[in-house]
């Protein structure tokens, strides 16, 4: 990896985000002597070398590693710092271990794409500390809120830091990808109003989602999440008048192509891809209903 290709953002009071150079996947830290979090470490092994550089740096006397949701390419940095602590969702170990091989299969194909390999496979592990619901850590110098977030995955949390006004989003509220359900809307529209009102008052005033940029201050916080709850609005209201007039799946999703959506026509992502599963999701969830 060149220097060239490394995107480091510093968002101040020892607070860094590293963009992948795989799909724009970012990894917080929170660095402090006492104790650096470090936020869904990856995706390359020579990322993961950066990352671990940097925290070595500060030379913490503890460091804790935060895994927002199971999802794969969030998962792949545990090895780089062992005798971490561990704190996730608590379905996560569940989920970890049933995608044990599409995580090694995802991880081993992304880096034969990059011409590099991984010293030794994914392993599947528990959190040291497993929580959901609404959890309150002081991991001294640093105040965490965590919030179970479903909608996009039911291991998901999210991570605030209210003396610093900063939400990390998990994946969510994304500037460069549509919110990707993994079941109906409602739970994905809900998370994001209840954050929503966080924001509204002024609690956040900094977004790091898991894919894309930064949103800094009050007035693009609150767009990041007025375009993903219309768009959440949207898809189902379409979805739902092409049940009612009888429309298959499939008809469903070539009308619902022309919708507005954040990266529409990308040439580098495939959104276009996650849109069309979103309709599925939300037709089969709608259509189920009695």
């Amino acid at each position: 990896m060149t220097a060239a290709r490394v995107s480091w953002t510093d968002l101040g009071d020892g607070i860094r985000v590293r963009q992948s150079v795989a799909f724009a996947m970012n990894s917080v830290l929170l660095l402090d002597p006492a104790h650096t979090v470090v936020v869904d470490p990856g995706v390359l092994p020579g990322e993961l070398d950066d990352l671990a550089r940097v925290v070595g740096e500060s030379a913490p006397a503890a460091v804790t590693l935060f895994f927002t949701h199971a999802h794969w390419d969030h998962v792949l940095g545990r090895p780089w710092w062992p005798e971490a602590r561990t704190l996730a969702h608590d379905r996560l170990a569940g989920e970890l271990s049933r995608e044990r091989d599409q995580i090694r299969r995802d991880a081993d194909a992304l880096a034969a794409e990059h011409g590099v390999r991984w010293a030794r496979p994914f392993e599947p592990f528990r959190p040291d500390l497993a929580v959901s619901g609404l959890k309150f850590l002081h991991l001294h110098p640093w105040r965490l809120v965590l919030r179970d977030a479903p909608g996009h995955s039911s291991s998901q949390l999210t991570c605030h830091l209210p003396d610093q006004g900063l939400l990390i989003a998990a994946d969510m509220l994304s500037d460069i990808e549509p919110p990707i359900l993994d079941g109906p809307c409602g739970p994905y529209r809900e998370t994001l109003e209840a954050l929503q009102v966080l924001a509204e008052h002024g609690a956040i005033l900094t977004i790091v989602p898991g894919h894309g940029g930064v949103a800094s201050g009050r007035e693009s916080v609150l767009a990041r999440f007025r375009r993903d709850l219309e768009y959440l609005e949207a898809l189902e209201a379409g979805v739902g008048a092409a049940i009612a007039s009888g429309q298959s799946l499939e008809s469903a999703q070539e009308k619902l192509s022309t919708m507005d959506y954040t990266g529409r026509r990308s040439a580098t992502y495939p959104t276009e891809k996650f849109h069309m599963e979103n309709v599925a999701s939300a037709y089969r969830s709608l259509a189920a209903r009695p």
